[in-house]
């Protein structure tokens, strides 16, 4: 009977050590951008997010890509890449990734010529005697751009004041 109870007693302190141990592991360093997509390729982690908000057609659209070993997690450095998007019509917009003084980190950007659904991927490799790896497609908004020559000021946040009070002409002022 007392061994059965510290046999359960062991497992309870194991699994709560291994509860501690696990949540430790997963809580370090700052939770991912909300709009932040994660892709796995054969030997690459890749972790993409659009930097400029709203994504508008007829704006550049700045693309922060992340690249990491999938076996090692250390990131890659001096790779080779494109992100690229089509779309219903089959326009097609691509540009190349450029490093960053980030590890692992590149920078592009691309200009979508209309709003709507594009279809996006991005294609990397470690350098150009390996074979290019492309992430499955994923689907980007692109909201429509604001009208030409509108010069309007942006609405404002806050409650518009009230219209100042007309003096009352029948009280006279000592």
């Amino acid at each position: 009977m007392i061994a059965e109870r510290t046999r359960r007693l062991r497992r309870v302190v194991a699994l709560a050590a291994g509860g501690l141990v696990m949540a430790a592991c997963g809580g370090g360093g700052s939770p991912p951008p909300k709009n932040e997509l994660r892709f796995k390729t054969d030997d690459f982690v890749i972790r993409v997010s659009p930097e400029s908000k709203p994504t508008r057609a007829l704006e550049p659209i700045y693309w922060r890509v992340m690249v990491h070993d999938v076996k090692s997690g250390l990131p890659i450095q001096g790779g080779e890449g494109r992100i690229f998007g089509t779309n219903r019509d089959r326009k097609t917009v691509s540009n190349g990734l450029a490093a960053t003084e980030e590890l692992g980190t590149y920078r592009s950007n691309l200009m979508f010529v209309t709003a709507g659904m594009w279809a996006m991927a991005i294609q990397f490799r470690l350098d150009s005697t390996r074979v290019l790896q492309k992430t499955p497609d994923w689907t980007q908004d692109i909201m429509a751009a604001d009208e030409p020559g509108d010069f309007s000021p942006p609405a404002s946040s806050r409650p518009p004041e009230p219209p100042p009070r007309a003096k009352d002409s029948t009280r006279k002022d000592p």
